[in-house]
């Protein structure tokens, strides 16, 4: 019997729930490891999404069409034990009632979304309730009070193009300042984003806008390699920690705060790869 092609690799998508310390990882076309390769991609894209945490997290993990075949079962597992040593203290997996429930995986698998997210306390506000192609939808925030930090994340890649998109920004970030009451800073995940030249004189009014409802500074960070750095509308730094060092030195965060009680070392370093 002829062994079927290995259909080509599919999206990773995650999502960030820092105040709630909850990440979500979604195959959204499914995923099936079947080679080293397939392996190797799925941890390039963890490790990638690792960069925007700095304290212990909970993963919640779209097991509906994933799967690993049996000679990968135990480098998978090993994959799983790895991550444990950076931040995660816990996976939970989710399938479909109406679906099998996938073999070797080696963390409980519950049968609904809804299920397995009640064991994180993230509750029903989470990835699957999203349209990808509503660029509203793709737009995620995370308010750290006590960083005095906002940050800004997409979901799915996105381009701000127009004036109108920037709107689109500016009406879901009226709505989140209701919840400011002191003065924060604003952090942009750039993996995921970019900006049009157009696009820029709409978010320097934005900026300007949110400068006068507490916002002291605008930056982001892990900006897109195959973008200009110059092309965002505020500085960027190579990686999260170096944002959030810049925010400590304004004397804006906690002491506290990088969201992690091992901050010297972790910050310094990251996760090793």
């Amino acid at each position: 019997m002829t062994t079927p092609p290995h259909p080509p690799t599919h999206p990773i998508k995650f999502e960030h729930h820092l105040q709630l310390r909850v990440m979500e990882i979604h195959f959204p076309e499914g995923y099936r490891i079947a080679s080293e390769e397939d392996l190797q991609e799925l941890k390039r894209a963890w490790m990638q999404a690792l960069r925007t945490w700095h304290s212990p997290y909970t993963l919640l993990f779209d097991a509906r069409n994933f799967q690993v075949e049996e000679p990968f079962r135990e480098p998978f597992q090993k994959l799983v034990t790895f991550f444990k040593g950076f931040f995660m203290k816990r996976l939970v997996g989710f399938t479909e009632p109406e679906r099998t429930p996938p073999q070797g995986l080696p963390f409980p698998v519950f049968e609904s979304y809804e299920a397995a997210a009640k064991e994180t306390g993230l509750g029903r506000e989470g990835g699957l309730k999203r349209d990808m192609g509503n660029l509203r939808d793709r737009i995620v925030f995370e308010n750290d009070f006590t960083a005095h930090v906002m940050e800004v994340s997409f979901l799915a890649e996105t381009h701000f193009e127009t004036a109108a998109d920037v709107d689109v920004l500016k009406s879901k970030l009226t709505n989140v300042l209701m919840q400011w009451h002191s003065p924060y800073s604003l952090v942009f995940n750039c993996a995921n984003v970019s900006f049009s030249e157009e696009a820029r004189a709409p978010f320097e009014r934005l900026a300007r806008f949110l400068k006068g409802f507490f916002c002291k500074t605008i930056l982001g960070y892990s900006p897109r390699a195959d973008v200009p750095r110059e092309s965002y509308p505020f500085q960027t730094f190579r990686a999260r920690h170096l944002a959030v060092a810049k925010l400590e030195h304004e004397g804006l965060v906690a002491g506290d705060v990088a969201n992690c009680s091992t901050k010297g070392t972790q910050k310094a370093e990251g996760p090793k790869k």
